[in-house]
């Protein structure tokens, strides 16, 4: 049976008035936040290399700064890769979707002045495909791959199994207003999971003496899937008194002045 449905003209013009509050809540661009929940063998690494040393965080987490530093994220659009049914209907090609195809996740931080985030990235590269002579991995230090074995000749790689360097990364989205308080929030706010995450490709960095800028460092992420979820306001925003704390303060936009 046909299906037809005939436009409401009600529903074609509105006034202000009962329009403005729906386009005074619409959602910006600069209040993110990406999480990388580091497992305990490659956070030993990392350790061992001095991505955690607070000397070179200024004061914060070393993973929180990077993830503080984190200047741009793709939001993941979803789509289908489709099969094509031909002659079923002359005249007609079909479409259905096949499987659903996940894009790469592409992440851009600004790079502080101990150069933290490129150490980071770097060292996970490192952990999943380390370099080996003797029969062993040859660990980095605070000082990079330094060790004279990494100088040898018959020195080589090996590569480690998904499970010990993929991890799961966090990428929320929420809006300015966004107060915690306890385990209270005030609004929701809607976070992408991205599940056996790993990086696949660092960008080339170009430095140059013609016009000075803030070094950016884009890295591409490989992923199985990613599941998303919400988490609604679970309190008014009467409960917060003057001591509670606007999440957005911890934005990279507000803290930037501070980092460099």
């Amino acid at each position: 049976m046909p299906f037809f449905t005939e436009q409401n003209p009600e529903r074609l013009k509105y006034n202000i008035a009962s329009v403005i509050n729906t386009f005074s809540k619409v959602s910006t661009t600069t209040f993110f936040k990406v999480t990388f929940p580091i497992n305990a063998t490659l956070r030993t690494w990392l350790e061992g290399a001095g991505i955690y040393d607070r000397n070179d965080s200024d004061g914060f987490d070393g993973m929180e700064k990077i993830e503080l530093l984190c200047s741009e994220a793709m939001i993941p659009g979803p789509s289908f890769k489709n099969t094509e049914i031909i002659g079923n209907r002359q005249g007609l090609v079909e479409k259905y979707p096949l499987i659903r195809a996940f894009p790469e996740l592409t992440l851009t931080f600004y790079v502080d002045k101990n150069h933290a985030v490129i150490r980071f990235f770097e060292e996970w590269f490192n952990y999943i495909n380390p370099l080996h002579y003797g029969g062993k991995a040859i660990p980095s230090t605070r000082r990079g791959q330094n060790d004279s074995d990494a100088f040898e000749n018959a020195a080589h790689y090996h590569m480690r199994y998904p499970d010990e360097y993929c991890q799961h990364i966090l990428l929320t989205k929420f809006e300015k207003d966004l107060q915690s308080g306890g385990s209270a929030t005030n609004s929701s706010y809607y976070t992408y999971e991205f599940i056996q995450a790993f990086p696949s490709n660092i960008t080339g960095v170009p430095v140059s003496y013609q016009g000075s800028q803030v070094l950016k460092y884009t890295v591409v992420f490989d992923y199985m899937r990613y599941i998303t979820r919400r988490t609604p306001a679970t309190t008014p925003d009467a409960i917060f008194g003057p001591n509670s704390i606007p999440v957005s303060d911890l934005t990279t936009v507000d803290l930037i002045s501070q980092l460099f």
